[in-house]
């Protein structure tokens, strides 16, 4: 949880003494006010309202109370507001300061079939789970990450099968692996023969054949390695990996059927569970399991150790996630607390994306363009720097840019992505948010150190005064609806009030140079902090 002089929730304490409001009644307000009161439920007449919150709000903070229609404002003293974030960033070295909860939470991410480079369309899944990850982290739980490899499906066998068919006296590369998957693949819907071989293998696969299991794994595990290295370019390194073809070696998926045989139903030889006027099925005919009858054991597997389990999926598992939800509720002996984070879609201009179809832009892809660009940009900006300060530089901006133009969208909404949006590097951006960030070093390094709070700040002093103090709530929020977009528009809006105090307050030279040099190392540690939460690379200079 977070720890610091909560201001809203002071109000919603004394007011709620005067007149019974709930605690959502009172908002943050970037138009009228520090805090906003909504007046319209309640039976007094507005001015009679105004004026007993008034009379009997007195508190040392509030520098002004004011009515507007069915609203109450409350305005906050700036220096009580900068006193808040002061203390918290001396004492503590953040702000907001946090204790640590003893919940433990397992944030499940990526995930993503292990049969080709990761692309555009999953790197949306990496960054929102990694992303809630360092905010989960960041508001005090115990958290880690975990990727569920998918070494049980037709398409990991079509993998394996494919580079038998069609590499087989070759290295096991990530490029003969995908070029196998994307032949057989074409072959599979001429040739029967070969769908045919592939349900053996599966069968053969389900019954345990050790060998068969470990062949299928290293096929996969060549894969992986190539997927972990492309996240590493963004900074997302996954804490654990656990392989679904564990829970077939160790009888997790048998004791689930058996948990559940009082529950399962027939059709043929097929068992099924029935919910509603569905048939989720979790086993074939001939005995072997489905997906979902794995995922279950998965899901009892995670509760062992954890009381709080986030899944980051694609809009397209929601039926699938909906199912689960109700099995492990209604069936089965579990107790922990399920939140599942749907995502929409990344596309390209000209369609889907395909792994096996061979239509994809692949992170590296994505990365080595956006490295590309920015080395341009820098040299023409910065011709004085040398070879290695250009690298770090367009490292930097590359890995950045590419985690806020994709987490900076609400995840429910889908994206079309586009190389002139990813390449931008003015306004709304990555880049925008470190400019500001080496604006600010440079500034501090040509001042002294000072620790000054004053009762007297103009307006553009007190927006970002404002912008700091709120940072808890947008974090709370954050975690609140698990939407890492929150942090990212939070960071942008932080930066523009900056920007604005930066143009029209004088700073080094300026009698009044010793509060604003104050107000810049605070914004400098929200920066950091915040940027951290989404990924964002900062660097002193750009």
């Amino acid at each position: 949880m977070l720890l610091f002089d909560d201001y809203k929730k002071i109000l919603y304490e004394k007011i709620n003494k005067i007149y019974k409001i709930n605690e959502n009644d009172i908002e943050i307000n970037n138009n009228y006010g520090d805090f906003t009161l909504k007046i319209f439920k309640l039976k007094d007449k507005p001015d009679i309202i105004y004026k007993n919150i008034k009379d009997k709000l007195n508190d040392k903070f509030i520098d002004k109370i004011e009515l507007n229609g069915n609203y109450v404002n409350f305005f906050i003293k700036p220096s009580s507001m900068i006193k808040t974030v002061n203390d918290s960033i001396h004492t503590f070295g953040k702000y907001p300061n946090t204790f640590q909860d003893t919940s433990r939470v397992l944030i499940e991410h990526t995930s993503s079939n292990p049969t080709g480079p990761i692309h555009v369309g999953r790197i949306r899944n990496s960054i929102i789970g990694d992303s809630v990850f360092r905010i989960i982290n960041r508001y005090g739980y115990r958290s880690c990450t975990q990727y569920f490899v998918n070494d049980s499906g037709k398409q990991v066998i079509a993998l394996y099968l494919g580079h038998i068919m069609y590499h087989k006296d070759e290295e096991l590369t990530v490029e003969n692996l995908l070029d196998g998957y994307q032949k057989i693949y074409n072959e599979r819907e001429k040739n029967s023969g070969i769908n045919k071989e592939i349900e053996a293998l599966a069968e053969k696969y389900e019954r345990g054949d050790k060998e068969l299991i470990n062949n299928i794994q290293n096929t996969a595990s060549v894969v992986l390695e190539s997927i972990k290295k492309s996240l590493k370019k963004l900074d997302i390194v996954i804490s654990t990996y656990v392989w679904e073809s564990n829970f077939i070696l160790y009888g997790d998926v048998y004791n689930v059927l058996n948990e559940l045989s009082d529950y399962l139903q027939s059709e043929g030889t097929a068992k099924y569970i029935e919910i509603g006027d569905k048939k989720i099925f979790l086993t074939r005919d001939n005995g072997t399991s489905l997906y979902p009858a794995r995922d279950i054991a998965y899901h009892l597997f995670k509760a062992e150790n954890f009381d709080w389990l986030i899944d980051v999926l694609g809009e397209d598992h929601k039926d699938h996630a909906k199912n689960l939800d109700y099995i492990l509720s209604n069936y089965l002996d579990f107790n922990a607390r399920v939140s599942y984070l749907f995502y929409g879609f990344v596309s390209l201009e000209s369609g889907k994306m395909s792994t096996r179809k061979g239509r994809i832009v692949t992170l590296d892809d994505l990365y080595d363009k956006t490295v590309e660009e920015s080395i341009k940009i820098i040299k023409e900006k910065r011709p004085e720097y040398d070879g290695k300060k250009i690298e770090e530089i367009s490292n930097g901006i590359a890995s950045s840019s590419i985690r806020y133009n994709i987490v900076k969208v609400n995840a429910n909404k889908p994206l079309t992505f586009k190389w002139s949006e990813a390449l931008n590097f003015e306004g709304d951006s990555a880049p925008y948010i470190m400019y500001s960030y080496a604006r600010s070093c440079s500034i501090l390094s040509k001042s002294g150190d000072y620790d000054e709070i004053s009762n007297d700040y103009n307006e553009h002093e007190k927006k970002l005064i404002k912008a700091m103090y709120t940072y808890p709530y947008y974090l709370k929020n954050s975690v609140d609806y698990l939407r890492p977009d929150i942090i990212a528009n939070y960071l942008l809006n932080l930066v523009k009030s900056f920007n604005e105090f930066y143009l029209n307050c004088t700073i080094i030279g300026d009698p009044e140079m010793k509060k604003r040099i104050t107000l810049l190392k605070l914004y400098k540690k929200i920066l950091e902090d915040a940027s951290n939460l989404i990924g964002i690379k900062l660097l002193n200079s750009i």
